[in-house]
This record gives C-alpha cells, sequence and structure tokens, in this order.
C-alpha cells in the first residue's frame, strides 16, 4: 500500500503531464500503437542485472487493428537500465494460431507473450500462448535483426512489420525459436499460465492468472471459471537449459 512510481517509461511523443514522479518518453513512438491492455506482460533481467528484456503481449495496431489483430510478428527489446535507453528491438513471429492451438474457433488475434526468462547472454525463453495451450520456446537473441532505429520503427513505413507475412524476404531474422515446453501434453494443467520463473537449469515454475477467482464472461453472460485456483507448477525439463 506504500508503493511509489519511481519513473515512468514511455513512447517518444506520447505526452503525459499531472503525474508526481517523472516521465521519460524512452520508448520508439511506434509502440505507440499498442493494443488496449496488450502491452508489456514480460520482463526479465540479465544474470548481470544491467539489462531488462521486455516483450509486447501482442502485434501492434500497425497501421490500424485490421492489420495488428492477425499479424504474427511482435517485438522484444532490450532496455539498457544504466543509460536508461532500448539498446535493441527483437522480432518475434508467433506460430500459426490453428496449429497452436487445437481449438478450431481460435483467432490470431488470442496468441499472446506472457512470460520470458533470461538463461544466459543469448538466450531467452519466451512463454507463448492462448488460454488453453502454451509452449515455452527457446530463443537465440544473437542470431535476430535488431530492428531498433530501422524503417520499421517507422509508422510511415508501408508495408508495415506487423502486416508481413515472410520476414526473411525482408531481410529481417527473427529470433530462432526451439521448443521447450508444450503443455498440451499436460492434461490437468490450468489455463492462462502467464507466471515464468527459473527454478535451476532442469526446472521451471509456471503459474496460472486466475482473475481474482472471478472467472470470465462467457457467450451466455455467466462466469466461466470461476472459482479457479492460483497454482504453481514445477516442470522438469528432460535436458538441462545451457
Amino acid at each position: 500500500k506504500d508503493g511509489k512510481v519511481i519513473k515512468r517509461y514511455v513512447p517518444q511523443g506520447l505526452k503525459r503531464s499531472g503525474a508526481d514522479y517523472p516521465v521519460a518518453e524512452t520508448l520508439p513512438a511506434i509502440f505507440a500503437k499498442r493494443k488496449g491492455n496488450r502491452g508489456f506482460e514480460d520482463v526479465a533481467i540479465s544474470g548481470d542485472e544491467k539489462t531488462l528484456y521486455i516483450a509486447l503481449q501482442s502485434p501492434l495496431s500497425n497501421p490500424d487493428r485490421k492489420v495488428g489483430d492477425p499479424s504474427r510478428n511482435t517485438r522484444i527489446i532490450a532496455f539498457d537500465i544504466a543509460s536508461e535507453k532500448i539498446t535493441a528491438e527483437y522480432a518475434y513471429r508467433f506460430d500459426a494460431a490453428r496449429d497452436f492451438d487445437p481449438n478450431p474457433k481460435i483467432t490470431p488475434d488470442e496468441m499472446k507473450l506472457s512470460g520470458l526468462l533470461w538463461v544466459n547472454a543469448n538466450t531467452l525463453i519466451v512463454l507463448e500462448r492462448t488460454d488453453d495451450v502454451t509452449k515455452l520456446y527457446s530463443v537465440d537473441i544473437s542470431k535476430a535483426s535488431n530492428l531498433l532505429g530501422s524503417k520499421w520503427d517507422d509508422a510511415t513505413t508501408t508495408p508495415s512489420f506487423e502486416s508481413l507475412d515472410d520476414l526473411g524476404k525482408n531481410e529481417i531474422n527473427p529470433l530462432p525459436k526451439t521448443l521447450v515446453v508444450d503443455t498440451s501434453k499436460f492434461p490437468q494443467i490450468p489455463k492462462k499460465l502467464e507466471g515464468i520463473a527459473l527454478v535451476d537449469t532442469s526446472t521451471i515454475a509456471l503459474a496460472n492468472d486466475n482473475d481474482f477467482a472471478l472467472g470470465e464472461i462467457d457467450a451466455a453472460g455467466n462466469f466461466a471459471f470461476e472459482g479457479t485456483r492460483s497454482q504453481i507448477l514445477l516442470i522438469k525439463l528432460l535436458k538441462p537449459l545451457q
């Protein structure tokens, strides 16, 4: 209850006034096109505690939601804590929604990033999910293009980054993905896994978002998943992380 905002970082050009804490226009201006309630849901800190890695939960609405909602392209940034500046911006390519989640009603807009882990200087673990299915991918940042300051950060670029179907044809190397965990293999696992932590090189902890046990309103106007428990799950990896 005594928490205090120390500083807020917003996209360039996004003027904010009236706060009793400093507001810095640090992020690329294009990030102002984030979808409502789909901003930064994932953060990881490097082992030396000098760099934050932060992922957009969903593709930007760039140039608009008609393009952003079906897009499979989102962004992960590196933030230098000492200088308070973005140092890198990487492309992350979602799986195709219907391949990822067997639910025939699933749409691309239901694909989200909800967790990050730092493993080493080149490796992050990314939590990619729908409400029902979660997969953890290892990505190698040393093999991905740095989009920071490129034309893909310019809102006037046509076609936009979010509209691209083939990143390679546009000389963009997305973060290469290697599957680590597929929770569809565990039938009793809860929905909406959104928390992740590294216990040791062979063990990952996952936690679900139970929405305060209130659930969600379904198509009939009733609360679905009401009374869901908060849970922490430990998953033992077949192959230790390096």
